[in-house]
């Protein structure tokens, strides 16, 4: 580690600025490793503070958050290290299983 206290002030906003930009590609990469955890379809639930649990199914990921949608037609953006996935099964993938079983019957 290095002495802090020999840096001029233009140093130091040089660092500062620069322990950001770091700071902001790390968590760029956990949301992005985070977001990878789920699919469209997938069944999730969260809990909003001060509220009891919300479940519903991921129906889109935008750039820092996925689209939920509840059980009451209510969309939410939630970070995807707030949600909690709920069960293995997709809702596309059940949905095409019934659809591809009435097709081959």
């Amino acid at each position: 580690m290095f002495n802090l206290s020999r840096l001029t002030k233009r140093e130091l906003i040089r660092l500062n600025t620069q322990i950001i930009e770091r700071l902001k590609e790390l968590e760029f990469q956990q949301t992005s490793e985070d977001m990878n955890d789920f699919l469209i379809g997938d069944k999730v639930s969260f809990t909003p503070p001060g509220e009891k649990e919300i479940k519903g199914i991921v129906i889109k990921k935008n750039k820092k958050t996925i689209a939920v949608l509840d059980e009451f037609q209510h969309r939410w953006n939630i970070p995807p290290a707030y949600l909690i996935r709920q069960g293995s099964e997709n809702v596309i993938d059940a949905e095409w299983k019934v659809i591809s079983r009435h097709v081959n019957d």
